[in-house]
């Protein structure tokens, strides 16, 4: 494994929540790709901490779905399947509709600014962004919605759910008119949020998720032959 991307975690930050964000933000990325071993020695020795937060930080990312730890061998970062996908949209598609219509009657003044200014960043960087940094503006946008339903419960399981599709999502880009549909997707739940229309905002939610897992799984199989071209050669 290579060195993270950010170095030696902060003395503020050496616990195993700072070395689970790093190895998030490793995954994310990209940096750390599907399959890749996660070596805690060497891991502990980059970010400057001892072991025990690395294997704490490991567990918190298994229970996440992002690494495997597998006795005798370690951890890995967990490679995705169609199943995989397939469970994770059907997740999601149940928990963000629910939580866009809880969100729709519990929103503040100041979860809507947030989601505007969210919503105004994926817009600006969709064109141009590299896939993770999209990746990464999409979820700040679907866990606003998630926190503006004020539900712990909720908030705690959706960002399980969140972060493996972030895992999957930063390792490829949307084509333009892809990233316009999403984009528009976006304005019309803010939109039914905004004027606190429940059924509206569950409904989109729905339609924005299922739209998204036919895009993930079209491009997982465009993909898979490709990957095992690669691993051959």
């Amino acid at each position: 494994m290579q060195s993270p991307g950010r170095g030696v975690v902060p003395l503020s930050q050496r616990t195993s929540e700072g070395v689970a964000r790093v190895l998030r933000n490793e995954i994310f990325s990209g940096r750390l790709k599907p399959g890749e071993p996660v070596r805690e020695r060497l891991l502990a020795e980059q970010l400057g901490v001892s072991r025990t937060p690395v294997r704490e930080a490991l567990f918190t990312l298994q229970s996440e779905g992002l690494v495997e730890l597998t006795p005798n061998r370690g951890a890995t970062v967990r490679t995705i399947t169609a199943r995989d996908i397939m469970q994770i949209y059907t997740l999601r598609e149940v928990l963000e509709a629910y939580a866009a219509s809880e969100a729709a009657q519990a929103r503040t003044n100041e979860d809507l600014e947030a989601l505007e200014d969210a919503h105004a960043k994926l817009e600006r960087i969709s064109p141009t962004g590299s896939p993770a940094q999209v990746a990464m503006a999409d979820l700040a946008f679907h866990t606003l919605i998630s926190d503006a339903a004020s539900s712990r419960m909720l908030q705690t399981i959706m960002g399980q759910v969140l972060a493996f599709t972030v895992s999957f999502r930063s390792n490829y880009s949307y084509p333009a008119e892809r990233a316009a549909v999403a984009v528009e997707q976006h304005r019309a739940i803010l939109d039914a949020l905004r004027e606190q229309d429940a059924g509206r905002a569950e409904r989109l939610m729905r339609e924005h998720v299922e739209s998204a897992r036919l895009f993930a799984l079209q491009h997982f199989t465009q993909a898979q032959p490709e990957a095992e071209s690669e691993r051959g050669a």
